[in-house]
């Protein structure tokens, strides 16, 4: 079972980043899944949700958050990448304005801002 579910946004996010998210979350020793949108945007900008599933929140350290995480987040998202058909075109992402943790339950557990936009 997956420790951390990504919330798939199509607007701002690909299959390929899906992937390399979940790639760079288990190199911090996170488990992921790609899960389907639970909650709304705000209308300016964007938001990256992540659902934490374990009951041990004790790895939101602000350290961590702020250090390995933030920096996974940012290594995939500001890589550029072939799309369309043969790959002929290369897509520019920009970052999330912030990550948000959220528990089982839906509440927030940690916001961690990135200064992203768009």
């Amino acid at each position: 079972m997956a420790g951390l579910l990504i919330e798939e946004n199509f607007q701002h996010l690909d299959g390929v980043e899906v992937e390399e998210l979940i790639e760079a979350f288990e190199d911090l020793g996170l488990s992921a899944e790609p899960t389907g949108p639970r909650g709304t945007q705000p209308r300016h900008g964007w938001v990256l949700q992540l659902h934490l599933l374990r009951e041990d929140a004790t790895l939101l350290t602000q350290e961590f958050l702020s250090g390995p995480l933030a920096d996974a987040v940012r290594g995939v998202l500001l890589r550029q990448h072939a799309v369309g058909v043969g790959g002929t075109s290369v897509r520019e992402r920009t970052l999330p304005l912030r990550v948000e943790i959220r528990g089982r339950d839906g509440r927030a557990l940690a916001t961690v801002p990135l200064g992203g936009g768009r």
